[in-house]
């Protein structure tokens, strides 16, 4: 039996966006189809045992062998690499479930989404979903290659070393972007609303990235987390630290473009503003049954004034945490609704390292509502780029100071979903 573990990542939009765009290549979970569709996961082991009521196993796979077979044979480009076909044909059963989130990724697709996740990635630095048949640069890492060379947030990506990105996979996007450190790479882009055309070199390097950055504002402290890793739990730790030594009036957690990542860190992370005990979510599975998440003990700030940032590309784990501060009324939520991700996928380490990902169940707020297909919607509805860390021109922060100076604002009583655009 493999180990098991859990993450809750945006799904396969994602998990392709954060290799694509950290990896320079390949996250996330992460890219958004159809505005992307989050996830998060299980390893288990060993296949179930066939079922031996009437399912034909036997007989069917005969056929699959005459495909194969047919192919391999007669295609008139003589024969495919038979591992190209076998992930092909594992590409097909997650695709027949006719769940987005179901999905099969290679082992070189999974180890650049795990080497995401542990903050450190060669590339150029960018984060991408797919716009407009291709790929759009949500906002470039700070200090990122992509940042030093000057490439803009919300920019279309035109072509990459001269070649065209139309209707281009976010998997063929990353295989371009990606390469060794020292390299270059030519992006071809323009940024949204603008007719001016851009070509930009960037050097790829290795990049070390904090998942929390923080700094005080006007007394404020304000913690951005952009994705749920390894380190995230004590990086955010040691800011609170920091704010509780410095005697702030207040904290801004911001969770806009944060697209998912661990599961077990959003619960962390919630059990940082949350009483001990004080429930965090709720799975719903089909294998597992019922369970329940609840914020741990240790350090915390339970009562320091509270705001959350939000908006269409906070995703699933980060939903979670903005969904419990929300429901248990510890935190009023400012932006745009969040994307929308409520379901749980398991992750199931295959011989060959690649990874099917299985989705198995769903989450529930502690308000009792599913936000898969729907998001939370902000307790104030601001709308703005985000923009460099504690910006003065950023209308989404600036309005939850006005918050917080004001004395805070409380959630409604009453959990209110709103549908998914």
């Amino acid at each position: 039996m493999r180990p098991r573990f859990q993450i809750a990542l945006i799904g396969l939009a994602t998990l392709v966006a954060l290799w694509a765009v950290f990896a320079g290549g390949f996250v996330a979970g992460q890219l958004l189809p159809n505005r992307g569709r989050p996830a998060a996961g299980v390893v288990a082991g060993d296949p179930p045992a066939a079922s031996a009521e009437g399912t034909g196993e036997a007989t069917d796979f005969k056929v699959f062998w005459e495909a194969w077979n047919a192919i391999q044979e007669r295609f008139y480009r003589g024969p495919i690499d038979p591992q190209r076909l076998r992930e092909g044909a594992i590409k097909g059963l997650a695709q027949a479930t006719g769940d987005d989130y179901t999905l099969y990724q290679n082992a070189a697709e999974a180890r650049r989404v795990r080497d995401s996740l542990r903050g450190s990635f060669e590339g150029v630095g960018i984060r991408v979903q797919l716009k407009e048949n291709r790929p759009f640069i949500i906002e470039p890492i700070h200090d990122s290659p992509a940042a030093r060379a000057g490439i803009e947030p919300k920019s279309l990506v035109l072509a990459v070393d001269g070649v065209s990105t139309e209707g281009m996979s976010m998997e063929r996007f990353g295989e371009l972007v990606r390469g060794e450190r020292g390299t270059a790479v030519t992006l071809r882009v323009r940024r949204e609303g603008a007719p001016v055309i851009r070509e930009v070199t960037v050097i790829r390097d290795r990049i070390v990235v904090p998942s929390v950055t923080w700094r005080i504002v006007q007394s404020v402290g304000y913690m951005r987390v952009s994705n749920f890793n390894s380190r995230t739990f004590e990086e955010a730790r040691m800011a609170l630290q920091e704010f509780g030594a410095r005697k702030v009036s207040g904290l801004v957690l911001d969770l806009r473009n944060d697209l998912g990542g661990y599961l077990d860190t959003s619960v962390q992370i919630a059990s940082l503003f949350l009483p001990e005990g004080a429930l965090v979510l709720t799975q719903e599975s089909r294998v597992d049954g019922n369970k329940r998440f609840l914020a741990a003990g240790g350090f915390k700030d339970v009562t320091t004034l509270l705001v959350v940032l939000v908006n269409g590309n906070t995703a699933s784990a980060s939903e979670i945490v903005a969904g419990a501060l929300q429901a248990h009324h510890r935190a009023a939520l400012v932006g745009e609704p969040t994307f929308g991700k409520g379901s749980m996928q398991e992750l199931h380490r295959l011989s060959d390292d690649s990874i099917m990902r299985v989705t198995s169940g769903i989450w529930i707020t502690p308000a009792g509502v599913s936000l898969n297909g729907t998001g939370l919607a902000p307790d104030v509805a601001v709308t703005g780029e985000v923009r460099e860390l504690g910006a003065d021109d950023d209308p989404v922060l600036q309005e939850a100071l006005r918050i917080l100076a004001a004395g805070g604002v409380r959630p409604p009583t009453a959990y209110d979903a709103v549908p998914r655009r």
